[in-house]
Formats: C-alpha cells, structure tokens, sequence
C-alpha cells in the first residue's frame, strides 16, 4: 500500500469525521435544552463560581470571631560570647551566665477578640448578606439564561415554520404558474400572466433564502446558549401551543406581589441595603476600644525567662488582656460613618427605584400576554377565511371563470395568513415565558 495511498485515506476519514459532525442533527424539546443550558452554559458557570466565593468569604469572615491558635519555631546558631562570672572569695570564679551559641524555641500561642466595637460580628453579618445577594444574582442569572433558552428555541421554531410555509407557498406558486403555462399554451392565458406568476415565484423564493438563513442564525444562537457546537443542527419537538382561556385583569394583582416576593433582583438589593447599614455599624466600631485576650506557651532551649540560662528544653506560660483605643484619629471615623449612611441611602433609592421597575415589567408582560391571546383568535380565523378564500378562487381559476391576478392574491393573502398565525402563536409563548419571567414565578420548561 503506498504512502499517497494511506494519506488519501486518512485525510478522506478526517474529512468524512468532519462531515458528520457538521451534520449533526438532534431533536430536543424545550425543556431539555432549558437543562443542557443549565448545565453547560458558561455564563451560569461563572456566577456559580461567584456564589462559592461569596460562601467562602462568609465562613472567613465568621472564623475572626473564633480563637486564632498559631504555632511558630526557630532555630538559631549564635555568635560565641565571653561567659559572664564572678569571683567569690573563698570559692573562687563563679560563671553566672554561661555562653550559649544556639537557640531553639517553639511557642503555642492563642488570640481571643473580647470587644472590637461589633466589628467583627457586623463583618461576619456582611459577608453572610453577601454571599445571600449573590445567591440571588445567580437565580437571576438562572432565570433570564432560561427566559434566553426560550426566546432562543421559540425564534428557531418561527424561522423553521416559516420555511416550512415558504416552501409550501413557493410549491403552491409552481403548481399555478404550470397551469398558467398551460393555459398560455392554449391561448386562455398571455405571456404578461405568466410573467406575473413568475415574479411572484421569485419573491417567494428570495423570502425562502431569508427564511434559511434566519433559520441557521437562531440554530447557532441556541447551541451557544447550551454550549454546544454551533453546527449541531437543533430539530424542536414542541410546537406553540393552542389558544388558551383568557386570564381576567383581577390576576394582575396577585401577579404583582408575587414579583415583590419572588423576583431575585429584590431580594438582592435587599440584602444589599442591610449590607449597606451593617457597613454604618461597622464604621462605628471606630468609636469603642479593641479588647483582646492573647495567651502563649513556650518551649525553649534556652528559655529566654529561665535566669540564668541554661542549655536545656525548658517550658513557660502566660496570659494577657491587650486593650487598644484609638482616642483621636482627625475625625476619620466620624466620616468612615458618613460615608456608610450615605451608601444606606443609596441602597433604598435603588430598592424603590427596581421596585418600580419591576411592577412596570409585569404589568407590560401581563397586557402583552392578553394582546397575544386575541391576536391568536384573529389571526386563527384570518387563515381559516384566507385557505377558503384560495381554494375557491383557484377553483374558479381552473375552471376558466376567474382571473389569474384573483389567484395571485389569493397566494399572497394566504401566505400572510399563514405568516401571522405562526408569528401569533410564537409571541403568545415568548409573551408567556416573559411574563412568568417578571413574576418572579420559576420559569422552567418542567412546569409548563
């Protein structure tokens, strides 16, 4: 076998490999691709991480207000020195400190805060309202990737239906431009009708190259959303769904204080608000003095304590009450104070402002669902009205009692039927996932 050879044939088995991943095509519903996103989605990667951190500071700031112990050892080699003495008379010299020209020592030491002007406790307080907000931020970040997925497969819904149609119309515009011709064969029909009928095939055919291209656009928009490869070709396997009861205006009500207890973004900046006035107690804390008990146990070769020393392991103790009061620092805490009451007022005016916000959202979702219900109804009986209108007008076409631009229009007025009624029943989905979106009601493909 030649090298030529074998080379064609991995780079053909490469390429073929290729190919087919290309190709691949898989059929998913909506409320697995709300999981694959869920769980593959890069963006909720990186908020997760952000919760785990905030977690993570709050155990940190909770273990200051629990005993520090730490252990420390040293080994030192001394430079050597004249011994220290004495003479005794009668007995001689005397040697009272004797040189020593090495160190060892090991110390057990434990630090206890007693008061720190609520410091700590309001620190601890603040990295536990924290990492709260930032668990809400990441519901948010949950809910608006699902509220995303569902935008994302309902668009690719739209834009496969709609080729569907288009192909439909542009096989129904054939079909009449070959009776035309057949007709013009005849002599009952002239060159300009047949002309007519082939510019309305081109139009049709230009929105079928559109339709194929926004296809491929929302098919890669939602495999970014789920991580997946952008050539992956996604098949849906739900449809939109029928028109349902229309809901009465007294469910606005309950749909507003569901969103004021529910939505992620207010809880957040409430826990953020109490962030901010554990921040004013915490500035306070500038005021009052820092009381600590340390305490310690030393191990040493020589004992530094032990008088005189000796070349021996000797082992002591104590204990201790440190106070530090900073009596006067330029005011420094009196603005560190004003600083954090400003930032508490802050907080509220972005609390009421999101507040409003928010009902403002949910009332523009719950007046859009009710106008995409009623354009559902209307836009139901424009096709049913459209199909009929087409089928007699082409009947009579047939049968040589109509006209060729009858039918021209009836094409159109059916295409545009058709187009309305998809386009009715997508918006009435998105309209739906956005309005249970702004509710703060959990908006998963599980509980539809």
């Amino acid at each position: 076998m030649s090298k030529n050879f074998l080379f064609r044939l991995i780079i053909g088995l490469i390429a073929s490999g290729q190919f087919a991943n290309a190709q691949t095509e898989i059929q998913l519903s909506l409320q697995t691709c709300v999981q694959e996103a869920w769980q593959h989605n890069h963006s909720l990667k990186a908020s997760r991480a952000k919760v785990l951190a905030s977690e993570a500071k709050a155990s940190e700031a909770f273990s200051t207000l629990l005993p520090q112990v730490k252990f420390t050892s040293k080994f030192a080699q001394l430079s050597e020195v004249d011994p220290f003495g004495v003479t005794v008379p009668g007995l001689g010299s005397l040697t009272l400190f004797p040189s020593i020209d090495h160190s060892y020592s090991a110390r057990v030491s434990l630090q206890q805060p007693i008061f720190t002007g609520f410091r700590l406790l309001n620190n601890a307080e603040a990295a536990e309202l924290n990492a709260v907000a930032t668990q809400e931020d990441f519901i948010r970040d949950e809910r608006d990737l699902i509220l995303d997925v569902k935008k994302a497969y309902w668009n690719l819904v739209r834009a496969r239906q709609m080729e569907e149609v288009l192909m439909q119309t542009v096989a129904q515009v054939s079909e009449h431009l070959r009776d035309v011709q057949n007709f013009s064969r005849q002599g009952l029909a002239t060159e300009n009708e047949v002309y007519k009928v082939e510019v309305q095939l081109a139009e049709v055919k230009l929105k079928l190259i559109e339709s194929e291209s926004n296809r491929r656009l929302a098919n890669m928009a939602l495999n970014n959303l789920m991580g997946k490869s952008l050539q992956t070709k996604i098949v849906p396997s739900d449809n939109p769904e029928s028109i349902s009861a229309v809901e009465t205006p007294e469910a606005a009500s309950e749909l507003l204080q569901t969103a004021r207890q529910n939505r992620p973004e207010l809880k957040a900046t409430r826990a953020r608000k109490e962030l901010s006035e554990a921040g004013v107690s915490t500035a306070r804390g500038g005021w009052y003095p820092q009381v600590t008990l340390t305490a310690g146990y030393d191990y040493a070769k020589p004992n530094q304590r032990i008088i005189p020393p000796t070349d021996r392991w000797e082992g002591t103790w104590d204990v201790g009450v440190t106070v530090q009061w900073n009596v006067w620092d330029w005011l420094t805490t009196s603005h560190q104070v004003s600083q954090a009451e400003a930032s508490v007022q802050q907080a509220d005016a972005a609390l009421l402002q999101l507040e409003n916000a928010v009902e403002m959202q949910v009332m523009q979702q719950y007046w859009k669902v009710q106008e995409s219900q009623q354009k559902q109804a209307v836009a139901k009986k424009g096709l049913e009205q459209a199909s009929e209108n087409y089928r007699i007008t082409n009947e009579k076409y047939k049968s040589g009692i109509g006209t060729n631009t009858d039918v021209l229009d009836a094409e159109v007025a059916m295409l545009q039927a058709r187009l309305n009624y998809l386009q009715a029943n997508i918006d009435y989905q998105l309209a739906q996932a956005a309005l249970k979106h702004a509710a703060g009601i959990s908006n998963d493909a599980s509980s539809e």
